[in-house]
């Protein structure tokens, strides 16, 4: 089914004609996500990125943290620093309405995610009796997490897991997901810093195939 809603250039894989490229200024090498300010200007010019599932391609995952959180850290950074610096030519953008709303809720489902993972924070800091008065946050990351669970499962069921193998395997998974804590913070004093930037290269070792 053809929903006609964006896709985003990210990773491997991606091919973008010269000539759309000259035409929207070429790759802004300031950007720290690249890829995702790419999508973003072709975007507001009225181009369509088409993903083709069809397409297999290969690449070899971040096995140590330090590299991983790195990694993650310069995601995150550029796609906050792509919602702060295209929001609002993205409301004014002639596009379609339903193609409008679903890129601007793809920029802000980070901000969402740290959201809940504030949830977290407030509700950990009560359990040790600090009393913060924080409702909003805390509801959020009580129905994110509820709904976490039964989504997650159902997608691990499908890859044919027992049952005590799923409920296992989704609540490692909820956990290793705590590490977006830390990586916000990171995220926003790389923001507030605003040092020269310097490619960060991430270390591959050849050790196999994988997805970034």
């Amino acid at each position: 089914m053809n929903m006609d809603v964006p896709a985003f250039l990210g990773g491997n894989g991606q091919l973008v004609k010269r000539r759309v490229v000259e035409e929207i200024g070429g790759w802004d090498g300031y950007a720290v996500t690249e890829d995702l300010n790419l999508s973003v200007k072709l975007m507001l010019r009225g181009y369509h990125v088409r993903y083709s599932p069809e397409a297999e391609v290969f690449q070899e995952a971040v096995s140590e943290w330090p590299a991983f959180f790195r990694q993650r850290t310069r995601w995150l950074t550029g796609n906050l620093e792509t919602l702060f610096v295209y929001l609002a030519p993205m409301i004014d953008a002639p596009i379609g309405l339903h193609r409008k709303l679903d890129a601007i809720f793809y920029l802000f489902s980070m901000i969402f995610i740290g959201f809940v993972m504030l949830g977290y924070i407030v509700f950990i800091l009560n359990l040790a009796g600090f009393g913060f008065r924080m409702e909003a946050p805390f509801i959020i990351g009580l129905i994110s997490t509820v709904a976490f669970f039964p989504l997650t499962m159902s997608g691990i069921r499908m890859d044919g897991y027992s049952i005590p193998r799923t409920i296992l395997l989704s609540i490692e998974y909820w956990a290793y997901c705590l590490y977006l804590i830390p990586l916000f913070v990171a995220a926003a004093v790389h923001m507030l810093r605003r040092r020269e930037r310097r490619w960060a290269k991430t270390v591959h070792r050849g050790e196999g195939e994988g997805s970034e």
